[in-house]
């Protein structure tokens, strides 16, 4: 039985597919499986920078985003519970939201959490890279002391995928 299980989610179409690679091939029960969403704030500045004209205290704006994004977030999470629940055969489903760099996150929660395994698929939302792995996959793989599964979301499995 793997005690807990890391599983960070950029809600892409290929974390869902690893999520599904790992249903299939996975016999074993999980204890607890931390449903992880990592929002990056490199990109949650840039996306700001030049809009801070609405408000006269940028940080008072930015906090005020997160708190709302923060909400969507573990909204999507939460509904997500359920299926997870089921695809990890997990006992307990613990959705959870951070705003960070995703790589340096996922590193931190896993000794926070002090996760049995993190589970990664090979490709997020970026797609294919100019690397073997996706960024985030490679600089996690680097910094942590914890196993990790990488996934690859597509195969050539004679299944069609």
């Amino acid at each position: 039985m793997f005690r807990k299980v890391l599983f960070p989610t950029d809600f892409s179409e290929g974390s869902e597919r690893a999520a599904k690679r790992f249903e299939q091939a996975n016999e074993v029960p999980v204890g607890e499986v931390i449903l992880l969403h990592v929002v990056d704030e490199g990109t949650l500045e840039d996306l700001l920078n030049g809009y801070s004209l609405l408000y006269e205290d940028e940080k008072v704006e930015l906090e005020e985003i997160k708190e709302k994004l923060e909400a969507k977030v573990m909204e999507r999470l939460k509904a997500k519970v359920k299926d997870v629940k089921k695809t990890f055969k997990a006992e307990k489903v613990t959705p959870m939201v951070r705003f960070g760099f995703p790589w340096g996150e996922i590193v931190k929660v896993a000794e926070e959490e002090d996760v049995s395994l993190i589970i990664l698929p090979t490709h997020g939302k970026l797609g294919f890279s100019k690397e073997l792995l996706g960024s985030t996959a490679m600089r996690v793989l680097k910094k942590t002391f914890r196993p990790v599964l990488l996934i690859k979301p597509k195969c050539r499995c004679g299944d069609g995928e």
